[in-house]
């Protein structure tokens, strides 16, 4: 079955879910992202709070204005986070494989307030058309038709630092060591790539750090 057929078979799901109610048997409904949060949510890691955006919205209102219900809806479980701000994030459902991966394909959105929130659902559908997406999705042999995105929606944290994890030394390949880079602030200038970044080599064992590469932050 096609992708567009289950999204339209499974419309009748709820269009809002919390991570609280998300496992990884739901990455059709939330994508990669939406899934990986609920499963840490599940098992007790602390995670900020949030929702998602199913991809049943995006499927069913890609062309239209939202109904005010949904936008009610969406709003409400703003509003129950308690936050000033959250991070607007696309979850490709046509997610991560051994293949593939949607990683800096599409949009993500920092200290989003809550007037702005619908126009950002909307910006993070709109990103899965956008060139470089369609680039890609060509190059996975996947048909537009296919396309659809959720949205996770999260509450924004003052972090004094943010880093990645390889839970594989990406470099070496040895799988008994982790990868850690970090920096002070938001993740977002690690991933862009306008830091270098402190790194860290960890015994996945011991937890032991094996190396670590300290960097000037002036950021």
């Amino acid at each position: 079955m096609l992708i567009k057929e289950k999204l339209e078979s499974s419309y009748k799901m709820s269009v809002i879910k919390k991570f609280s109610e998300i496992s990884k048997e739901d990455i059709a409904s939330v994508g990669g992202k939406g899934a990986s949060l609920g499963e840490m949510t599940q098992v007790g890691i602390t995670v900020p709070s949030g929702f998602v955006v199913t991809a049943q919205a995006h499927q069913k209102f890609i062309n239209d204005s939202l109904p005010v219900d949904l936008v009610d809806k969406i709003l409400k479980a703003f509003d129950s986070l308690d936050a000033q701000r959250v991070a607007v994030r696309s979850s490709a459902i046509a997610e991560d494989s051994s293949q593939a991966s949607w990683a800096g394909q599409l949009e993500t959105y920092l200290n989003v307030k809550r007037e702005d929130l619908i126009d950002k659902v909307r910006d993070c559908w709109n990103s899965i058309k956008s060139e470089r997406a369609l680039v890609y999705a060509g190059g996975q042999n996947l048909s537009e038709d296919d396309l659809f995105v959720a949205v996770v929606v999260q509450k924004m944290i003052e972090s004094k630092a943010s880093g990645v994890m390889f839970t594989v030394n990406p470099i070496s390949k040895d799988s008994n060591e982790m990868m850690i880079e970090a920096g002070f602030g938001l993740g977002e200038l690690l991933v862009q790539g306008l830091i270098t970044p402190d790194n860290f080599i960890v015994n996945k064992d011991t937890l032991e750090i094996k190396s670590r590469d300290v960097q000037t932050q002036e950021t």
